[in-house]
């Protein structure tokens, strides 16, 4: 294993966590301070989405151009002139602009540090180390909302805690971007090819439900905690951290103890256990949605399982999965905020578990069609 790999891979993913998970904390404030009805809020995270598909998309054929390193350096670079933007939104068209460039950096951060990981990484310990990877994510997560609430008590405005979040970062992202070790692009006739066949197609497609399960689930969150149960902010990002809290300690464990052996039973019982937190949650259990954070796992856990399946196209289906994984969360963030205008937030709050729910199915039926895949390949 190459740890400097790994450990630029970890604090990239953490710069990336920062700017995310702030966003969802001050969505509240912002529909306040703009007038924004629901559906109009939602379009800044859609906007997000929208930039994080375009930087996703626009690595693919970078990555075979290019290094990490000289990526890494690159978009760090650009998460620094963050640190001006958000003082110039003045109403919501301005706010999209800055939910896009937002996107831009935190896919960037994400993509890259997983391929740092796949790069800095040997398949037996890959699953765990993306285990430890997204375990930081959830620290990171923990520590954010927290932050924002507290810059908020202190006076500070939305643009002023998403501006100093962002200096941390980008001096750390600019840090990390002169570790990473240099390493020559591939070469243009060894290039694994930019296309998916079917199988790789339906772990896209497993992934996308996953991811905008997990992120709707605590992007809408606070604003859930809000407007139907009529708690604080301060209150409902407790709840929120509890949540990462919980994500956290489930990835720590698997970090710790997985062993390959456990692997399927994991994943579906992480996916089993949160949808039945979130039912608890609706039923009037208000706990039971910071207790949710147990799906956790699954997505490092997965996504180690397919980059060993499909090791020759490992970085190209991770970039792939994230692509994907934000065109449907876009579309899905519009939903919610329609179905909050026309049925209210707490009805709409239901899809985060009707997505985890279609991925533990869709899991179910990838198991079969990887054996089928292995079985072929000798």
């Amino acid at each position: 294993m190459n740890w400097k790999y790994i450990f630029s891979g970890l604090v990239l993913l953490a710069s990336g966590s920062f700017i995310d998970n702030s966003r969802g904390v001050l969505l509240p404030i912002l529909t306040e301070k703009f007038g924004l009805s629901y559906t109009q809020g939602s379009g800044f995270f859609i906007a997000g989405n929208v930039g994080a598909v375009v930087a996703t998309f626009l690595l693919l054929p970078l990555s075979h151009r290019f290094s990490e390193k000289k990526l890494v350096f690159s978009f760090c670079l650009l998460g620094i002139l963050g640190l001006f933007v958000g003082r110039l939104v003045f109403d919501l068209k301005t706010l999209i602009l800055f939910g896009v460039f937002l996107g831009v950096i935190i896919s960037a951060y994400s993509a890259l540090s997983n391929l740092l990981i796949i790069q800095g990484t040997d398949l037996k310990s890959r699953s765990k180390m993306m285990c430890g990877l997204h375990m930081i994510y959830g620290l990171t997560s923990i520590c954010s909302p927290l932050i924002c609430n507290g810059l908020i008590n202190l006076g500070l405005s939305w643009a002023g805690c998403l501006a100093a979040v962002t200096v941390l970062l980008g001096a750390i992202g600019s840090y990390v971007a002169f570790r990473i070790p240099s390493v020559s692009p591939i070469a243009e006739g060894t290039r694994p090819s930019l296309k998916l066949n079917r199988l790789q197609l339906w772990v896209v497609l497993i992934f996308c439900l996953y991811i905008t399960g997990e992120v709707l689930n605590s992007m809408w969150f606070v604003t859930y905690m809000v407007k139907a149960k009529s708690l604080s902010v301060g209150l409902s990002s407790r709840y929120l951290s509890a949540f990462f809290v919980c994500m956290t300690l489930t990835r720590a464990f698997c970090f710790v103890s997985l062993g390959e052996a456990q692997e399927n039973f994991l994943l579906f019982i992480c996916l089993l256990t949160s949808i039945v937190f979130m039912i608890l949650g609706h039923l009037g259990f208000l706990w039971a949605f910071s207790l949710s954070g147990v799906l956790g796992p699954f997505f490092p856990l997965f996504l180690g399982r397919v980059s060993r399946v499909f090791h020759e196209q490992s970085k190209v289906l991770t970039l792939w999965i994230l692509g994907m994984g934000y065109i449907t969360l876009g579309v899905c963030h519009m939903t919610v905020g329609k179905l909050a205008v026309w049925a209210g937030i707490e009805r709409a709050y239901w899809l985060p578990a009707i997505l985890i729910l279609f991925s533990m199915i869709c899991y179910g039926v990838y198991l079969r069609k990887e054996r089928a895949y292995l079985k072929g390949l000798h």
